[in-house]
């Protein structure tokens, strides 16, 4: 029963995942589209891992996702607690499982959509929720990749919560593409309240920069960054 039941959860998850890819990267389908791929790719996983997963446990106040777990082993029990009642936890919970278990390049595409509605999110409820600034910076430091990016996602929604140090972070010492760009967004987002230094930092780690000429769209944020005023 157990290998039926792994089976058909396989056969089901690729089904809605090929489809759901396919709608993100028409850009037919909105949400409906992410929905489908969210939910065909932890379908698809929970039946590669069937007898392995473990990602929630009982804790003092009931059921804890691993993530808000790891969140707050990482110095951010505050921001843990919020991103778990607000569903970002579980959002990115899915998420990781699909970034860590699909890497064919096919799925690049609805990877990277996924990742962005993840900041969307992360930054929406920043806007309705207060984050302590220094557990934020301190997530960006030590965090994984995704975490870093989702870090990047609550200071776009709160600006004050960012700092020149984690922007050029972002920007000279990426994880991904994806996080780089974050990174000159918000930058861009942020310029105002930034320095002269913190501003020529930016700009300097720009120039220096090997990866930001292989995206358009980091190229083009590069470019108005350099238009901004220094003063």
């Amino acid at each position: 029963m157990k290998g039926l039941m792994r089976w058909l959860l396989g056969i089901l998850g690729l089904g809605l995942l090929a489809f759901g890819t396919n709608e993100v990267r028409e850009a037919t389908s909105g949400g409906g589209a992410v929905v489908l791929v969210v939910t065909g790719g932890v379908l698809a996983i929970i039946a590669l891992l069937f007898d392995r997963l473990e990602r929630l446990s009982v804790g003092s106040s009931g059921l804890e996702l691993q993530f808000s777990r790891e969140i707050a082993e990482q110095g951010a029990p505050s921001a843990a607690q919020i991103l778990e009642r607000s569903g970002v936890a579980g959002f990115a919970e899915a998420y990781g499982f699909i970034h860590a278990e699909l890497a064919d390049g096919k799925y690049r595409d609805a990877k990277v959509y996924l990742q962005d509605r993840l900041v969307e999110r992360a930054a929406e409820v920043a806007r309705q929720q207060k984050f302590e600034a220094s557990e934020v910076r301190t997530l960006f430091r030590n965090g994984s990749p995704m975490v870093r990016v989702l870090t990047l996602g609550l200071m776009k929604g709160d600006p004050s919560l960012a700092d020149g140090g984690t922007i050029t972070s972002a920007i000279a010492d990426s994880r991904s593409a994806n996080e780089q760009y974050q990174g000159l967004l918000l930058a861009k987002l942020c310029w105002r309240q930034l320095s002269k230094s913190e501003r020529q930092t930016i700009l300097t780690s720009i120039d220096n920069d090997l990866h930001i000429s292989e995206g358009a769209d980091r190229q083009m944020l590069a470019s108005e960054l350099h238009s901004l005023p220094m003063s």
